[in-house]
């Protein structure tokens, strides 16, 4: 890696606490140190910091909606059971076997009563409980009286209208606390179904060069979505019938929602399976469509029913938890298996028994643009490759993320929930804000 003859710092009077940060409000400069993204000592600092601590997403309710069902998932570099035991109790283990530590469960999914090592024979009850030690002596009745050599469980489980989320620290904040105010957007998300959400079935699984904080960049990043993404403008007038986005393209608010959290919300016509028809869904869904509209704003008012129904949206739950709500309805996690390279979970969402005409609008309209072969997910990744390779062949730089500092406003002087035009960068400042201020200490997640 090549490095600069000069300072990490451009200057002393940065607001930031890091060495990677330097912001200085009288001069409109945010900048981001290139290596912020792939220095591994401050890779080894966001494992202990934030993985560690921070509330990360591990599934949604509907994945395991029966008794004994069970998911595996890597969240935040463990494997975990997400799973129900007999009685519907939700539970989080890590997966490995308490005797000798082999993983347990190999399969994705699936519903089992027992979970059984195949090496010394331990079987554990899908409530984590040590059933049987696979012999028939040389343990004592009581080897197990303390519980010590059931599954462990995650220190924290706790969930927000059916989305669960772990926590590795103990003595971290309650997840609503954490949460702040993302639990508005997330309410907008999920009101949009009145029996509910649900994972739909599949799941899939990408694999990148690049640092995983550039995907929290990306998807709140609205600055290039015209410039990189212009093929899939320029398909969306056919899409639409000719309707010309070009003039909401200004429209819409970036912000933080304090504790690093920070969206965008839009209200570009592209689109929306739930309320938002065009010509490219076909006409028989159109009737189904505007019906759904009508039902929204009778059900919650003019104002919020239509920010409901018309209004796009993507966010990112700090740290790594990305919703986004626009031409489809999906979750993703991005977690780094290196410094620089990272890998990409997508789950798309719909409604509880809603049509099955809108179900395939949604399918098809999530595949056209955010899906892993749509227009946006190629041009994203490969820039992600093309970024990576200018870390390791061009000197050790700083990369500005100022675009309308002059102009947003910084409640109190908190980063975290600045706010400002939805083309400039308020949000990505926010998110890089709570970065910096958790890797230099002032804040610990408790």
């Amino acid at each position: 890696m090549l490095t600069a003859d000069t300072a990490l710092r451009p200057k002393t009077s940065s607001e930031a606490l890091t060495e990677y940060l330097f912001i200085d409000a009288s001069e409109n400069r945010f900048e981001i140190n290139q290596r912020a993204y792939n220095d591994p000592a401050a890779f080894e600092k966001e494992r202990e910091l934030i993985f560690h601590k921070c509330w990360l997403y591990l599934g949604h309710q509907s994945e395991i909606p029966n008794n004994k069902d069970f998911v595996t998932r890597h969240v935040g570099g463990y494997n975990l059971i997400f799973n129900r035991d007999k009685q519907g109790k939700v539970h989080a283990f890590y997966n490995y076997c308490s005797h000798r530590g082999p993983r347990l469960a190999v399969e994705e999914r699936g519903n089992k009563n027992v979970f059984s090592c195949p090496y010394h024979g331990w079987v554990y009850g899908s409530d984590g409980e040590l059933r049987s030690t696979g012999s028939t002596g040389g343990y004592c009745d009581t080897i197990n009286k303390d519980g010590r050599f059931n599954l462990r469980k995650v220190p924290r489980l706790d969930h927000y209208r059916g989305l669960y989320f772990v926590n590795y620290n103990t003595n971290a904040v309650d997840l609503e606390t954490y949460l702040a105010d993302t639990k508005e957007i997330l309410d907008l998300m999920v009101d949009q179904f009145e029996e509910g959400l649900e994972v739909l079935q599949g799941e899939q699984l990408m694999f990148n060069g690049g640092n995983w904080k550039l995907v929290t960049d990306n998807f709140v990043d609205t600055y290039h979505a015209p410039i990189l993404h212009s093929s899939y403008f320029e398909y969306s007038i056919r899409r639409t019938g000719g309707i010309d986005v070009s003039g909401a393209m200004t429209a819409g608010l970036g912000a933080g929602l304090g504790n690093g959290h920070c969206y965008w919300e839009n209200p570009l016509a592209l689109g929306r399976p739930v309320a938002g028809w065009i010509p490219a869904f076909g006409e028989d869904s159109k009737p189904l469509i505007e019906a759904k509209r009508a039902e929204l704003l009778e059900q919650f008012g003019e104002e919020r029913g239509a920010r409901i129904a018309d209004v796009n949206r993507n966010m990112v739950v700090f740290p790594n938890l990305v919703v986004t709500d626009n031409v489809s309805l999906s979750l993703r996690t991005v977690y780094p298996d290196t410094v620089d390279t990272l890998r990409m979970n997508i789950w798309t969402l719909g409604g509880v028994g809603e049509p099955e005409q809108i179900r395939d609008v949604r399918v098809r309209s999530h595949l056209s643009f955010v899906g892993p072969a749509g227009f946006a997910h190629p041009d994203d990744f490969e820039l992600f490759d093309r970024i990576k390779a200018g870390y390791y062949t061009t000197p050790d730089k700083w990369l500005d993320f100022s675009k309308g500092m002059a102009t947003e406003e910084v409640p109190a002087g908190d980063r975290t929930r600045s706010s400002g035009a939805w083309l400039d960068e308020s949000q990505e400042r926010a998110w890089w804000s709570q970065w910096d201020r958790i890797l230099g200490g002032a804040e610990t997640l408790e």
